[in-house]
């Protein structure tokens, strides 16, 4: 895989934009120091960071990924209320467990849930189901409802298959990206143009030429955007609003 200076393969259609706002600024010097940089070199920057910003996030793929992720953390919440019903009525037997209550499972399990932890959330639930197994009687005799333990078992189920589903999809994603690499290195050769170009030209401006400088870019590229997804309860980023957000503040 090509390297990109320090920069990551999903960061390259932000750093065109900002480059290109820079392209735009300064043309006429650009101009001056060669004819090759256009109208049409200009659109085929353009259209490359369209490109690459598909494939970054494709609609599809992006789209899927979020509802199997919205389902998946509605699942892990509605879990909740149940663990909470265990392990009131483990308490209330706790003279009568082989196992001390503080040992019976259920606050693991719910730390995993509040991780978003689904591999871990699924083996502590096993753990669980096993004591529930194993001190069945001293439950019910508390007022447990076997159809808890069985409600847990199926819903621990579908966040299971759940969270194979987005692994999958998250690695389908990563492998279109790996495929169309060679899209990424001539998104690349053109940015690395422009700001090799734009030392050049801006020499006798300093400040201006550093504004070039990957080191600089870089900066702006790493500075967080994240806008709150309500519905799946996680963070995401929005790497278009990331792009108009930078830009917005190289205006100022």
């Amino acid at each position: 895989m090509s390297t990109y200076f320090k920069f990551k393969q999903e960061e390259l259609p932000v750093v065109g934009e900002l480059l290109l706002q820079l392209f735009n600024r300064d043309r006429t010097k650009f101009e001056e120091f060669s004819a090759e940089y256009n109208d049409e070199f200009k659109t085929s920057v353009v259209a490359q960071i369209e490109t690459v910003l598909k494939l970054v996030h494709s609609a599809s793929l992006t789209g899927k990924i979020s509802k199997i992720t919205e389902e998946l953390y509605q699942v892990l919440d509605d879990i909740k209320p149940n663990l909470d019903l265990i392990a009131a009525y483990a308490q209330r037997a706790n003279k009568s467990l082989n196992i001390p209550y503080s040992k019976f499972g259920v606050k693991e399990v719910k730390k995993e849930l509040r991780r978003r932890n689904v591999e871990g959330f699924t083996m502590k639930a096993e753990i669980l189901q096993k004591n529930i197994t194993d001190n069945l009687e001293a439950l019910k005799a508390k007022g447990y409802k076997e159809e808890l333990g069985t409600e847990l078992g199926v819903m621990s189920k579908k966040a299971y298959d759940l969270n194979l589903v987005q692994e999958g999809k998250l690695s389908e994603r990563k492998q279109l990206v790996v495929d169309n690499n060679a899209e990424f290195t001539t998104l690349w050769k053109m940015l690395s143009d422009i700001a090799k170009t734009g030392k050049l030209v801006l020499k006798a401006n300093p400040s201006m030429a550093d504004e070039y400088k990957f080191t600089h870019i870089l900066k702006k590229v790493r500075k967080p955007v994240v806008v709150q997804n309500k519905k799946a309860k996680a963070p995401v980023v929005d790497a278009k609003k990331e792009v108009e957000n930078q830009l917005q503040e190289e205006q100022v």
